[in-house]
């Protein structure tokens, strides 16, 4: 399964499988990187028709994204680290 992860400077890229290995241009043999989420989609579509691509989770109060040994929280349908969670600091602070 293909994800889609914005990087810090605003740009995308496409990471593959449980390990997160970043999808290369099979044409030039570089990292594919796009300027939009669209963009991404649309060049996996000519590559992988009938494979959509999705954005990779995100935190819904911080922003990141989960790695492969994160842990997430599903909470009112968002996801969220386990520390971010809304409520999470009023149970640190009762034990």
């Amino acid at each position: 399964m293909a994800e889609a992860r914005q990087l810090k400077a605003g740009r995308w890229r496409i990471y593959m499988g449980r390990s997160l290995n970043l999808v290369r241009d099979p044409s030039t043999g570089s990292i594919a990187t796009f300027d939009s989420l669209a963009a991404a989609r649309q060049w996996w579509a000519q590559l992988h028709p009938g494979e959509p691509l999705r954005e990779a989770n995100r935190c819904a109060q911080c922003g990141g994204y989960f790695g492969p040994a994160a842990g997430s929280v599903l909470y009112a349908g968002r996801h969220y680290h386990p520390a971010h969670r809304p409520g999470a600091d009023d149970l640190r602070l009762r034990a």
